[in-house]
């Protein structure tokens, strides 16, 4: 064999091979392009943050735990405005790439790699950060990272739709939206509210043997002020939680007293008063409803402040007391997405029926 001919030879399988390897790579046959196109669509969803999309894109169900889990961490009405700028900030550093290469075509499945790349949050815990603001310019900083998710497919007629959203791959593409942001400076006035309407409706059970389908809430506000100077103020007014109670029990005496007679309606009340006594039971409702009125009084709850100390450490909040309440007392906590949760010390638990209550603090309007 020439020398010429040993050359064309060569160059015949250099050719074929570049051959295959191109048609490889662009998986332009068998449908591969379909799924490249379907992959561009979900990192497009992702880095939309569009739920809805991704889940149309999907084998899911809109009612289905994926979507609705979906759904709660990319809404941004779930989250406060401090930590939507966070989440900006993260957005403007995410990109996608599909491996074109990586493409699998087998009968009605496929699969291919995405890599995302986005800023690396958890950096941020090396930083001290005064307020969000600080904490949107660090995120431009930051040096990136990449997370690799191979998307599985399977075919619904002409479309190719992920099966594969439940991967715990997919869903850490997402874990940067339950970062807790490292902000130091937490000061300024914040409340929580303490639900308190199935004690209440314990307390009346207990009291009356039976159960009543009771209407309205009691409530019970709190409030909490750390100052830059890093001492803090609890306290909650006791007469407004018994507003509360009364608000609740006057709009469910009929409730109430039909459960205590054992009546069905109204009407049998009217008869029941009469026997008692009463002109009326309009006028055995207001007789029985002030009596209750002066058995519950602000006077018999504590107006308390407590005050002391706290301290930031990452997102540790921890709260120092200089003078103890015989009924809650707060002794730590943690800041997340702008909130404070604190866990109270309470030793009335008779009446929460826990040593401990957690609350969580928001910032006052």
């Amino acid at each position: 064999m020439g020398i010429s001919n040993s050359v064309k030879k060569a160059g015949a399988v250099i050719i074929s091979a570049a051959m295959l390897t191109s048609l490889a790579s662009c998986a332009g046959l068998f449908g591969g392009q379909a799924v490249i196109d379907a992959a561009e669509s979900l990192g497009d969803a992702v880095i939309a943050g569009d739920s809805g999309k991704i889940i149309k894109l999907s084998t899911e169900d809109k009612d289905s735990e994926i979507a609705e889990a979906l759904d709660l961490i990319l809404d941004d009405d779930n989250y406060s405005d401090d930590y939507l700028a966070y989440i900006d900030a993260m957005n403007d550093t995410m990109s996608y790439e599909v491996d074109k290469g990586s493409v699998k075509v087998d009968g009605k499945k496929a699969s291919c790699d995405i890599t995302f790349t986005m800023a690396d949050y958890e950096d941020l815990d090396d930083g001290e950060y005064e307020d969000i603001d600080d904490i949107v310019d660090a995120v431009g900083d930051l040096d990136t990272k990449e997370y690799e998710f191979t998307v599985k497919f399977t075919k619904d007629g002409d479309d190719w739709l992920v099966s594969n959203l439940s991967s715990d791959d997919f869903g850490a593409l997402f874990d940067y939206r339950s970062y807790s942001l490292p902000v130091t400076n937490v000061a300024g006035d914040y409340t929580a509210v303490l639900d308190l309407t199935d004690v209440m409706n314990d307390s009346l059970t207990g009291s009356l043997g039976t159960d009543i389908a009771m209407q309205g809430s009691v409530e019970m506000a709190f409030y909490l002020t750390l100052a830059e100077d890093g001492t803090f103020s609890f306290s909650y007014d006791a007469a407004s939680l018994v507003d509360s109670v009364m608000n609740y029990i006057d709009g469910n005496l009929d409730a109430i007293f039909m459960s205590a007679f054992g009546a069905t309606s109204v009407d049998e009340l009217e008869t029941y008063a009469v026997l008692l006594g009463y002109a009326s039971y309009d006028e055995m409702k207001s007789d029985l409803g002030e009596q209750i009125t002066e058995s519950i009084s602000a006077d018999d709850l504590d107006d308390s402040t407590v005050t002391g100390t706290y301290t930031v450490d990452g997102n540790e909040l921890v709260m120092a007391a200089e003078n103890e309440y015989s009924t809650a007392l707060p002794t730590s906590g943690t800041i997340e997405d702008g909130n404070i949760i604190i866990e109270v010390d309470v030793n009335d638990d008779d009446v929460l029926g826990s040593d401990s209550i957690e609350l969580v603090f928001e910032p006052a309007a």
